[in-house]
């Protein structure tokens, strides 16, 4: 299997090639046996292989031209985060204009790790430490590194094409404070006078919220025409916030608050990485409450060191992931 040379020009968002894309071709032919009898790979068809391949070949082209879809998202991750890649430890070897083992193992994890593509549960996690990713990123670099100082330039810088660039040109807004006010949302401001100022309420099931809904809030309705959709829900959130009030269902387990009798450790612990991988799981402003406050201690990746993979990247996880859900509701 050879990489066409329409698909690397596609990847790289042009329609003319350049003198030095044959180089870069006979460079991806060198990529071809560790990719394709990898652990990672040798079970994917063709058409994943090669797009590895070609995704290995534009990180290097990247990086030897200095310019490009790689650095531009490195660029964008470390204005928002102030160092160059999600996961991985960047100390005093890495460089930012030289070809990083690092570099390697995120070009391959963007691969591995997908967003929903049709249904919100229809995402893919992946371990960035998995030792499979580890053995080809070794192999892949030490090919670049024999042939780096041989690379030519592409003058022309390449497109887009690291999966999470885009999201990350989304504003990250603070939450704004919580504070009673006249003009406040009439429910906002009812929730929080019940609760003496606490923004965030728990109800066990429907018949629990509904009673507070006409009760507390003094919505008038039937069980069968109040909300109808959430009558089978269970678990509920409200945050009462400057914006209004939110109501998220089947969150209150993960949330570590004094205030809330449904919290469930193991649960927690065990489920609470889906409010950041399944888009419209739990409005965006609840997640970030959660995890600016410490109500989430609990949330982890499910595989080795997951805790700290997800705790000190849950916002570009969350961004990698919830898509236009991220900042939204």
């Amino acid at each position: 299997m050879n990489i066409p040379l329409n698909a690397w020009l596609k990847a790289n968002g042009r329609k003319q090639a350049l003198p030095s894309d044959k180089w870069y071709l006979d460079f991806a032919s060198l990529l071809l046996p560790p990719v394709k009898h990898s652990a990672l790979f040798k079970h994917s068809s063709t058409d994943i292989q090669e797009k590895a391949i070609i995704a290995l070949t534009q990180y290097f082209q990247d990086a030897i031209a200095q310019k490009g879809g790689w650095k531009h998202f490195t660029h964008l991750y470390r204005s928002r985060y102030g160092n160059p890649l999600p996961f991985y430890q960047t100390g005093s070897t890495y460089a930012d204009d030289e070809i990083n083992p690092e570099d390697v193992a995120l070009v391959l994890w963007t691969l591995l790790a997908y967003p929903a593509r049709r249904q919100p549960d229809d995402y893919q996690l992946f371990n960035p430490e998995d030792e499979r990713l580890s053995v080809l990123t070794g192999t892949a670099y030490d090919l670049m590194d024999a042939s780096f100082e041989e690379a030519p330039v592409n003058e022309t810088p390449s497109a887009t094409w690291v999966r999470g660039t885009e999201e990350l040109l989304t504003e990250s807004t603070p939450l704004p404070p919580v504070i009673p006010t006249a003009d406040m949302n009439r429910n906002a401001l009812r929730c929080l006078e019940h609760t003496g100022g606490h923004p965030l309420l728990y109800f066990s099931d429907y018949p629990e919220l509904y009673r507070f809904f006409t009760g507390v809030l003094g919505w008038e309705g039937k069980p069968s025409a109040l909300l109808p959709d959430l009558a089978d829900k269970r678990e509920f959130v409200i945050f009462a916030n400057a914006k209004g009030m939110l109501l998220a269902h089947d969150v209150a387990a993960y949330f570590c608050d004094g205030h809330n009798p449904f919290y469930n450790p193991q649960r927690a612990t065990e489920e609470g990485y889906q409010l950041f991988c399944q888009p419209g799981r739990c409005p965006f402003d609840l997640l970030k409450l959660g995890m600016t406050t410490g109500l989430l201690p609990d949330v982890r990746f499910p595989f080795p060191n997951g805790k700290n993979l997800l705790q000190n990247n849950w916002d570009f996880v969350a961004r990698y992931y919830l898509g236009e859900y991220y900042e939204g509701q």
